[in-house]
This record gives structure tokens, C-alpha cells and sequence, in this order.
């Protein structure tokens, strides 16, 4: 693969402490570009964070903002550059909410077009639960206008969920733009979200999670193991990508398998690079 991106949440606590300096590691290992994540850049403004990325020779790709404040981060993504907006998560479980949501992105995604902006959203495993038209993500993607509206497929949690991602990606060719390279280590199944509104809150207002909740997350971390080492068969998901309009292939990590993030997103990129 010639060109290799990497979500910044994979490096989310290192951004967190030292914003540029993690973008020059990023720079090094060799990865061509970015996709932001929940907003940090650093506290950067976007000419400030333009001009630093031409700097280190990276590419803004992309963002991760939920569709409710993706109206208000429309000027800076502009400013920036970026070609894609991604929604990272969205609550639903059933038909009617996939249907609801679907018009939500409509709506936000004609404000990006008209900014030359393509806007979409990325899958967990969720939204591969069932409804009237197959999986919840196929619900979304039947009911949103595809000049307005496309979608990023996370391979790990899609493969986890016991999707046959090259077959999904050709049943709907062109609405896929951008990849999450990720890997599992198991078929999970689709699984309804745990609903954090039962829970008792703190002073802040913060759940408090059941210890047995939150080891469970912490067990399905760990399925996200080193790339080439699960269940995902890469060359045929990549050829899948490249021949329904794929536009990029973007590294997620989310567990540290090797104690040190950088040698994983080192490792990351090595694979990517050998597809």
C-alpha cells in the first residue's frame, strides 16, 4: 500500500501530552497523513495546525466528529483542509433508530458537500445488529443520499461482528470511502450497547461503570491484536477496497499489545505497507 494513514486515537494519550512531537513520530515511522479524533489538535488553530502538517510533509485527511457538532466544526475542518468528516459512534439498536439517524446525516452531510467536504460514519458492531433491511449500517446506507452521505468501514469491528467484508464492501460499491484497518482475534457477534443511563451517576454526573463492565470492555480491547495475526483475510479486503472506490486506509489501534504504542503503530504501518 503506497499510501498509509493512521487515526490519531491509536496515539490519544501521547497527542495528549505532546501534540507536534507525536505528529513528528507519526512523520518518521512514515505514515503519509492524519485523521484527527474528537476534536484534538493540540489547541491549534486550523492555519496553525495547517501549516505544521506541511511541515512534517503529512496529509489532514480526515476528522472523527458525532454528527451533532459536525455544523460547528464546519470553518475549522474547511481551514484545515480536510477531504473527509467522520461520525465515530452513534446509539441505536433498532430499525427506527437507524432511520431517524439516517436523516440526521442527510442533513449535515449537504452542509459538507456544499463545502467540498465529504461527510460519513463509522461503523462498531452495533449497527451490524438486524433490522428490516439487513444490518442497521445497511439501513443507514439505503436511506442517506449518496451525494451527501458516505461511510467508513471499520474492518475489525466489522469482521468481530461476523461480516464478510470483501463481500459487503461489493455489495455496495462506491458508498465506502474510507477504510479502518484493524484487526480481531474473534467473531463476537453483533452486541447491543450497554446502556450507561442505568447506571448511578457521581457529583460530576459521570456513570459509575460496574467493575464487571468495565473488565469486559477491557477483554474486548485485547481483541484488537496485532495486524495479520486474526481473522481478517487483508489481501482480499484489499482488493475488495480498491475495486468499490476505496479512496484510503487508515490504521486504528486500540490496544497496546506490545506495551510500547509506537513499535504497535510501527508494526502497523509496516503491514499496511507490505499489502
Amino acid at each position: 500500500m503506497e499510501k498509509c494513514y493512521i487515526q490519531l486515537y491509536s496515539l490519544r494519550e501521547e497527542a495528549s501530552k505532546d501534540f507536534v512531537g507525536t505528529l513528528k513520530r507519526v512523520a518518521e515511522i512514515g505514515y503519509t497523513g492524519i485523521e484527527f479524533a474528537g476534536g484534538l489538535y493540540g489547541d491549534l488553530s486550523a492555519a496553525e495546525l495547517k501549516r505544521t502538517m506541511t511541515d512534517l510533509s503529512l496529509e489532514a485527511l480526515s476528522t472523527h466528529i458525532v454528527t451533532k457538532q459536525a455544523p460547528n466544526h464546519l470553518e475549522y475542518a474547511s481551514e484545515l483542509g480536510l477531504r473527509y468528516l467522520m461520525d465515530p459512534f452513534a446509539t441505536m439498536s433498532t430499525y427506527e433508530d437507524a432511520l431517524a439517524f439516517s436523516e440526521q446525516l442527510n442533513k449535515v452531510g449537504k452542509l459538507y458537500r456544499e463545502k467540498g467536504i465529504a461527510f460519513g460514519y463509522h461503523n462498531h458492531r452495533h449497527e451490524f445488529l438486524e433490522g428490516k433491511d439487513g444490518y442497521l449500517l445497511e439501513t443507514m446506507m439505503l436511506n442517506t443520499d449518496p451525494e451527501n452521505v458516505c461511510f467508513q468501514l471499520d474492518v475489525g469491528w466489522a469482521a468481530c461482528a461476523g461480516v464478510d467484508v470483501p463481500a459487503f464492501l461489493r455489495k455496495y460499491p462506491g458508498r465506502i470511502k474510507l477504510i479502518h484497518v484493524k484487526e480481531s482475534s474473534i467473531v463476537a457477534g453483533a452486541e447491543k450497547l450497554v446502556d450507561f443511563s442505568k447506571f448511578p451517576v457521581d457529583e460530576k454526573g459521570s456513570p459509575q461503570i460496574p467493575p464487571e463492565i468495565t473488565k469486559k470492555f477491557e477483554e474486548q480491547n485485547k481483541w484488537n491484536i496485532a495486524l495479520g495475526q486474526g481473522i481478517v483475510d487483508w489481501h482480499a479486503v484489499r482488493d475488495a477496497s480498491l475495486s468499490t472506490g476505496v479512496d484510503a486506509f487508515i490504521i486504528e489501534r486500540e490496544y497496546n499489545y506490545a506495551n510500547d504504542i509506537f513499535k504497535c503503530v510501527e508494526e502497523d504501518y509496516a503491514f499496511l505497507r507490505s499489502l
